[in-house]
């Protein structure tokens, strides 16, 4: 427990600063050692860690090398709920998220990179809007390189949530690869408050508020969107107003009213001056539904909207 009280003495500026520099760092001798690993020489979880980030010599590449042989190797199946053991995640390739986050521990601290588990709650549906937090569904890791502890999903980086199928496809997803608290927070809720690793904590009941926000929220930038409550309330023929901050391109929009068979396009448009995109939707019936935004013909967010006449 003490080996976190200095955890709030770092100011929020050297954490950001540091976290950009190594999120853009070069990973490509690490990723490549990772993914033509030949594990069956290995007997154990130690010797895989030993064997792995032997010959690296930074933290990050040492960190990295691990967590990407995980996401290569194990894969998400829901059989696999008692498999919680390192060894034996290992031998039979297959966990859920508490066995990723305990392998992630074990071989990172096999090789002294400080690594916890941290357990609490996620959104991965529109049913999880305004849920009651009361047992913990998921969990993950923070990790400590140079002294800072920083946070990884090391299950979600190893299978993409499609929201079609319900189901986990096997995809590698950088976004959960020291991600920073400020995104991580939208769809992780940790059940200590000191793991949001905020200047400023997350209440419980904010997050809850919060829509459902899918990994292309991430993946285009999306720095801010300014309907920002799961659950809001319109009127038949009113103009709603949606105004996007992103750091990348977007080339069109559309939304999704579940009572329809198909997405509807909207008129997407820029405005320089505040730097900002935007689109008007008026909704043409009164429904209560679930109310869901595209960008470049991906999900990105869903809502529940109780349109009046």
């Amino acid at each position: 427990m003490v080996r976190f009280l200095f955890l709030f003495l770092f100011p929020v500026s050297v954490f950001s600063q540091s976290l950009t520099e190594l999120k853009a760092f070069d990973y490509w001798h690490a990723d490549s050692v990772a993914l033509h690993f030949p594990k069956k020489k290995y007997k154990s979880v130690t010797e895989i860690a030993v064997a792995l980030t032997e010959g690296l010599k930074t933290e990050q590449e040492k960190f990295r090398v691990i967590f990407r042989w995980i996401t290569d190797n194990i894969e998400y199946n829901k059989s696999a709920q008692n498999v919680i053991e390192a060894d034996k995640i290992v031998r039979k390739n297959k966990a859920v998220c508490q066995g990723f986050s305990n392998l992630l521990k074990e071989m990172c601290n096999t090789v002294n990179i400080p690594c916890e588990v941290i357990a609490g709650y996620t959104k991965t549906e529109v049913k999880d809007i305004n849920k009651a937090l009361k047992k913990t569904d998921h969990a993950w890791n923070c990790v400590q390189l140079y002294g800072i502890w920083y946070l990884v999903d090391v299950t979600w980086a190893t299978s993409k949530y499609n929201v079609v199928s319900h189901k986990y496809m096997k995809e590698f997803d950088e976004h959960y690869f020291l991600t920073s608290p400020e995104k991580f927070i939208l769809d992780h809720y940790p059940k200590e408050k000191r793991f949001q690793f905020l200047e400023k904590p997350v209440k419980k009941k904010v997050f809850t508020k919060w829509p459902v926000y899918y990994t292309d929220y991430f993946h285009f930038g999306i720095e801010d969107i300014s309907l920002q409550k799961g659950v809001f309330k319109w009127h038949q023929g009113d103009t709603l107003k949606v105004n996007i901050t992103s750091s990348s391109t977007i080339k069109n929009a559309a939304v999704l009213i579940n009572t329809d068979k198909f997405v509807t396009a909207v008129n997407l448009l820029y405005d320089e001056k505040g730097k900002q995109y935007y689109f008007n939707y008026v909704f043409p019936t009164a429904v209560k539904s679930d109310f869901t935004i595209y960008l470049n013909n991906e999900c990105i967010a869903e809502y529940l909207v109780d349109v009046k006449k």
